[in-house]
């Protein structure tokens, strides 16, 4: 890859993308071998280092199988991502790892990692995304705090208190994730915000703060005032209506300009993840991918979960004398996917509480 700008958005897709979809641009460079001994950690983005029971998974799925090429910083063989692959090589004793080289600077392989870290692998702490956030706003303080937060994993509410413990120049203008400058008034985005659901009045909350760089809390509140006919601008008051006393009886009233906005609908509410939106990223996971369990889970999500709605086309069409006991069956498996669900929950709860 030709190193043409010291701009991480150029390598890392212009914000426009998932960071799957970005990080996948790499898997398109040459892989090598390369001598295990040659490489260091370089971005130290783990406060805590390496963990030794993920380490312990990568060793176990590389007996099987190969495991994906990490990716190396070209200047000074910098592991910019796959540190804990590069640990469990080591463990085994293998003399080369594969790898991938960019050609990018500090800061854009400090994005390019943090990045890579949403789109697989044992994600980041929180405090190690703070940590990194922090590193991030520093190099790019014209960046966004939605921009920055698409690359952190964190939200923009956390990227806009960061900002103002960390010395950064007062820019007028910043780069949002679609690589174009506006704007810092809140004014301006709650405006983008009103005019996309304008043109867009069924996109979804979520659509429409991704496309205007605004917040959803934002976006929620635009559209609540857009419903009620007053300014989308937190200081702003009702369309001025015509006075009563100058109107003449011929005069027909014309409504607010703002009633122009096709209103959403009151119950409109974004859809859910479901497994189709993440099904690809979690497979991308080597301690899924490449071990026995994470390929079972897989094949056991894509049959179980891979269109949980179907069970409404069958409501009519299941003939009457078996509604009685198909009714029992179905309670039962729900109340699996229940218990599922707490255990996950307590798994998590446990392994932050670790």
């Amino acid at each position: 890859m030709t190193h043409q700008t010291s701009r991480a958005v150029l390598i890392t897709g212009d914000f426009g993308g998932s960071a799957a979809k970005d990080t996948a641009r790499f898997d398109k460079l040459p892989v090598r071998h390369v001598p295990v001994a040659a490489l260091s950690p370089g971005l130290h983005l783990r406060q805590a280092g390496t963990n030794a029971t993920h380490v312990q998974l990568l060793i176990e799925a590389a007996s099987s199988t190969e495991l994906p090429p990490i990716l190396v910083q070209q200047e000074g063989c910098r592991v910019i991502d796959g540190l804990h692959r590069l640990e469990a090589a080591r463990q085994r004793g293998d003399q080369t790892i594969p790898a991938r080289f960019v050609d990018c600077s500090d800061s854009e392989a400090l994005v390019i990692a943090m990045e890579a870290n949403t789109s697989h692998g044992l994600p980041l702490t929180k405090n190690d995304r703070l940590a990194g956030a922090t590193r991030v706003l520093t190099d790019h303080p014209d960046w966004s705090d939605r921009a920055i937060a698409s690359i952190t994993g964190l939200s923009a509410k956390t990227i806009a208190s960061l900002r103002t413990r960390v010395a950064t120049p007062d820019n007028s203008k910043r780069l949002g994730r679609d690589g174009r400058r506006r704007p810092v008034t809140a004014c301006e985005g709650r405006r983008r915000a009103a005019e996309y659901i304008k043109n867009n009045p069924n996109a979804p909350l979520r659509q429409v703060a991704r496309e205007t760089d605004v917040s959803l809390g934002t976006v929620h509140d635009v559209c609540n005032r857009l419903r009620r006919g007053i300014s989308p601008e937190r200081n702003g008051n009702r369309t001025a209506q015509p006075n009563k006393a100058t109107r003449t009886p011929e005069a027909t009233p014309q409504p607010a300009a703002i009633t122009s906005v096709p209103l959403r609908r009151k119950n409109h509410v974004d859809t859910p993840v479901t497994w189709a939106d993440v099904a690809t990223t979690i497979a991308k996971d080597p301690t899924i991918r490449y071990t026995t369990g994470g390929k079972e889970f897989l094949q056991w999500m894509a049959h179980h979960a891979g269109n949980p709605e179907k069970w409404r086309t069958f409501i009519t069409t299941l003939p009457s004398h078996w509604l009685s006991t198909i009714a029992p069956i179905a309670d039962n498996i729900s109340k699996e996917w229940s218990q599922f669900a707490e255990r996950l929950k307590q798994a998590e709860h446990k392994t932050l509480g670790a």
